[in-house]
C-alpha cells in the first residue's frame, strides 16, 4: 500500500489516499463488495499463481472476483452440484454452457416450448456458427430418439415451461440422455433450488436466470450454470473470453437474496396456489394453468418432483382475446404489468406480445399461447390483498 504520510504532491496524495487493508483480527458479518476491475501483486510469481489456479486469487474483474466466486459457491451448494459459472444474465449462461458443448456441425435436441429468447438464439444465432436444433415434444421419448443424429450433443429443456407451465419428467429425460450419450441441459428459473434441484435427479447441467427468483427484487440481472467442474471449466472459459461474467455487486445482491430465498418460494408457492383456487372460479376464464392444481395434467409430477410447492408462476386464458385482455390490464392498478417475473412484487404480462414474441403468430398459436394468454407471477404480500386486486380486474370485464 502507497504510504500517503510521506511527503508527496497533492496530485499524488489524492491518486493513492483512502487505502485502507482491513484488519484480519476481525471480520464484516456481511460480505462487502469488492468492486476493483483489477488486483495487484509483489511478484511475477504470486500472478501467474493466481491466474494459473494454482492459489486462490484475483488478478482482473472479467476472470473472477470474489463476490462472483462466493454466490457460485452458494449456488453449487444449493444445487447440490460440484461447482458454478455466474454471468451477466440468464442468456449469458445459456449462451456459455451451449457454446462450450458444441461447436460447428454438431445438433441440439431441444423443447418445442422454451423461453422465446432462448428459442432464438437456437434458430437465429447458432445457426450462423453452424449449430442446428430439433425442436419437439421433448415429452415423447420416440420422437427424441428419432432426431438423434450422429452429431447429437445435448437435449435442452425447462423444469417448468415458460408460459404454459408443462413440468419435465426430469428423471426420465436424464435416463433418456445417459441412454442416448447425451448431455441435458435444463433451465430451472421457475423453481429454484429452493423447490427442485435438477441434478439430484440426473440431469448434467442446471440453469437459472438469476434476475428472477434468485435474486427475486428485480434489482440483480444475472444467470448461473451449476454441474461437474470438467464441464463448468469449460463454460467458464467460454464466458471469460467473451466478457460474460457477472458483476461484484450483483452477485453480492443475489448471496443476499439467498438468504432467504427457502421463505420466499415458500409464500409464492403458497399465494399462487390460492390464487389459482381463486381463479378456478372466474367465469370469464377459457383455463387456469398451475402444476398445484389436480386440474393440471401433470399435477401428480409436479408433486412429487416439488413436494414443498410448485412456485409462483401461473397463466390463465381470457375469453375475447386480445380486446379482453387490454380492458383486464387496464383495470389493474395494484399489479404492474412488467415483462419479467419472480419479483416479490406480483406481476403480469402478456407472454404473446413479450417473452415470445420472437415466435411466429402461427408458431405461438402451435404452442397454445393465444392473444388471450395472461402469466400471473405471484408475489408474496397477502394473499387476500392479490386477489382483492384481481377481482376488480374481472368486474372491469
Amino acid at each position: 500500500m502507497f504510504d500517503t504520510q510521506q511527503k508527496r504532491s497533492l496530485t499524488t496524495q489524492a491518486v493513492h489516499a483512502g487505502e485502507l487493508i482491513v484488519p484480519n483480527t476481525s471480520h464484516p458479518l456481511s460480505q462487502p463488495i469488492y468492486q476493483a476491475t483489477v488486483y495487484g501483486f509483489d511478484s511475477l510469481e504470486a500472478v501467474d499463481e493466481a491466474m494459473s489456479g494454482a492459489t486462490q486469487g484475483y488478478a482482473y474483474y472479467r476472470i473472477a472476483t470474489p463476490n462472483q466466486v462466493a454466490f457460485e459457491q452458494a449456488m453449487a451448494t444449493l444445487e447440490r452440484g460440484e461447482t458454478a459459472y455466474a454471468s451477466s444474465s440468464g442468456m449469458g449462461a445459456i449462451f456459455a454452457s451451449l457454446s462450450a458443448a458444441v461447436q460447428s456441425g454438431d445438433h441440439i435436441i431441444a423443447d418445442r416450448r422454451i423461453y422465446g429468447s432462448t428459442y432464438s438464439l437456437l434458430t437465429n444465432q447458432f445457426p450462423r456458427f453452424g449449430v442446428e436444433t430439433t425442436f419437439l415434444e421433448i415429452a415423447d421419448s420416440d420422437a427424441v430418439r428419432a432426431a438423434v443424429r450422429p452429431t447429437t450433443r445435448l437435449l435442452y429443456f425447462e423444469t417448468i415451461g415458460n408460459p404454459l407451465l408443462q413440468v419435465a419428467d426430469l428423471e426420465k429425460l436424464a435416463a433418456l440422455g445417459h441412454e442416448l450419450g447425451l448431455l441435458t441441459f435444463v433451465d430451472s428459473t421457475f423453481t429454484s433450488p429452493a423447490l427442485l434441484r435438477p441434478l439430484e435427479w440426473g440431469i448434467d447441467v442446471v440453469l437459472h436466470a438469476t434476475t428472477k427468483y434468485i435474486g427475486g427484487h428485480s434489482d440483480a440481472l444475472g444467470g448461473i450454470a451449476v454441474g461437474r467442474t470438467s464441464f463448468i471449466t469449460s463454460a467458464r472459459q467460454t464466458g471469460m473470453v467473451m466478457g460474460l461474467a457477472q458483476g461484484p455487486f450483483d452477485s453480492w445482491l443475489n448471496v443476499r437474496s439467498l438468504k432467504t430465498l427457502p421463505l420466499r418460494m415458500a409464500t409464492h408457492s403458497r399465494n399462487a396456489l390460492a390464487v389459482a383456487r381463486w381463479l378456478e372460479g372466474q367465469s370469464a376464464l377459457q383455463q387456469v394453468i398451475y402444476p398445484g392444481l389436480p386440474s393440471h395434467p401433470q399435477h401428480e409430477l409436479a408433486t412429487r418432483l416439488m413436494p414443498e410447492g410448485c412456485g409462483g408462476m401461473l397463466s390463465f386464458e381470457l375469453e375475447g382475446g386480445l380486446p379482453t385482455v387490454r380492458r383486464f390490464i387496464k383495470a389493474l392498478k395494484a399489479i404492474p404489468f412488467a415483462p419479467s417475473l419472480a419479483d416479490v412484487t406480483t406481476t403480469i404480462t402478456h407472454p404473446a406480445t413479450t417473452s415470445h414474441r420472437p415466435f411466429s403468430p402461427e408458431e405461438r398459436l402451435k404452442l397454445g399461447i393465444t392473444e388471450g394468454l395472461l402469466r400471473l407471477s405471484v408475489g408474496i404480500e397477502d394473499v387476500a390483498d392479490i386477489i382483492e386486486e384481481l377481482d376488480i380486474a374481472f368486474k372491469a370485464l
